[in-house]
């Protein structure tokens, strides 16, 4: 092998090497918008279990390691239950009655996860979805109910969940505003 071919060879490589990893970046960097996009919006409280509470600062000093290790009592976990639980009930509120702010309902109701208004991201853009349905007087109740039980097909094979912890009126909200676009 003669030395222009290996000097032309390990020139191929370089450019291999940069191109993969200019590709491992956009892909690293296109992955943390898709993380962002699906983080979850919210906690999940099981009746019954104990969750820890944090001890309040300017007491972890005084207190003794028993103390801190001491379980918690159903006192204190009834009175921490409530609060947790009220949490994701407060977030289900219709935000679009109150506020007008559909998008922001979308949001905290996890649709903008995999959908976008002009984009097409793991489910169709809102905006193609109002073009399907252009016209069509029954839309809203079947996409609501859509939405509430899930499926596939419609856009492709990439199932969407049912989304039944979702308040149909929140759904509804949502629905009959992407059918505006």
């Amino acid at each position: 092998m003669s030395i222009k071919a290996v000097s032309n060879f390990g020139a191929v490589i370089s450019l291999g090497i940069s191109a993969l990893l200019i590709a491992g970046q956009s892909m690293a960097e296109e992955r943390a918008d898709v993380l962002s996009r699906i983080a979850p919006i919210g906690k999940v409280a099981v009746e019954g279990a104990v969750a820890p509470m944090p001890a309040p600062a300017d007491s972890a000093e005084t207190a003794t390691p028993a103390e801190v290790a001491a379980p918690a009592t159903e006192e204190v976990v009834a009175a921490a239950a409530p609060a947790e639980v009220a949490a994701p009930a407060a977030e289900a509120a219709p935000v679009a009655a109150a506020g007008g702010d559909q998008l922001a309902l979308a949001t905290t109701s996890g649709c903008m996860a995999c959908h976008q208004i002009e984009m097409k991201v793991v489910g169709p853009s809102y905006k193609e979805v109002a073009a399907k349905y252009k016209g069509d007087a029954a839309a809203v109740d079947m996409l609501v109910a859509k939405v509430k039980a899930g499926g596939s097909g419609t856009w492709g094979q990439i199932p969407m969940p049912p989304n039944g912890h979702v308040p149909e009126e929140n759904i509804r909200a949502i629905v009959s505003w992407l059918l505006t676009f």
